[in-house]
């Protein structure tokens, strides 16, 4: 990161890394499902958070920034370490929710943290908006997560 950067853009390229992160970790997690309502569920949270990591990259160069990406071989490890994890748990439905959701309290954390920063109007409104969605993702695969069987 260059010298002259501000201070938040650390924060923010981190945000953006683990939305790449759970893109590829929800993708190895609708691979590794048999239940095609959960196989839908996480490929449209990977289409969203390629998407969210999309939108960070366009308005930090808007900025002037350089936004890095450097979530590729995590994301890769995490969704291959999903699918083998349900290759040997037999597809185990809970036990991938369980993993996503780790993966989800990751996203979470990545996002207050950038959060707690000084940031653009334009850019805090973007964080803010994408934060919700991903806390209702969050909530919602904890709830599939507490619904399904062991």
């Amino acid at each position: 990161m260059a010298a002259n950067s501000p201070d938040y853009l650390s924060a923010v390229n981190d945000v953006i890394a683990v939305c790449k992160d759970a893109e590829e970790g929800f993708r190895g997690a609708a691979n590794a499902v048999k239940d095609s309502a959960l196989k839908t569920v996480f490929e449209q949270y990977s289409s969203q958070r390629a998407r969210f990591a999309q939108q960070l990259r366009t308005t930090v160069t808007s900025l002037g920034l350089k936004a890095e990406d450097s979530s590729a071989v995590l994301g890769s490890l995490h969704r291959g370490w999903i699918v083998l994890k349900g290759a040997l748990t037999g597809h185990s439905e809970h036990q991938i929710l369980e993993e996503t959701e780790r993966g989800e309290d990751l996203s979470v954390s990545r996002y207050r943290e950038a959060l707690s920063q000084q940031l653009p109007t334009e850019l805090r409104s973007m964080l803010e908006a994408q934060y919700q969605d991903v806390q209702q993702a969050h909530n919602k695969i904890k709830q599939l997560r507490d619904s399904s069987s062991k």
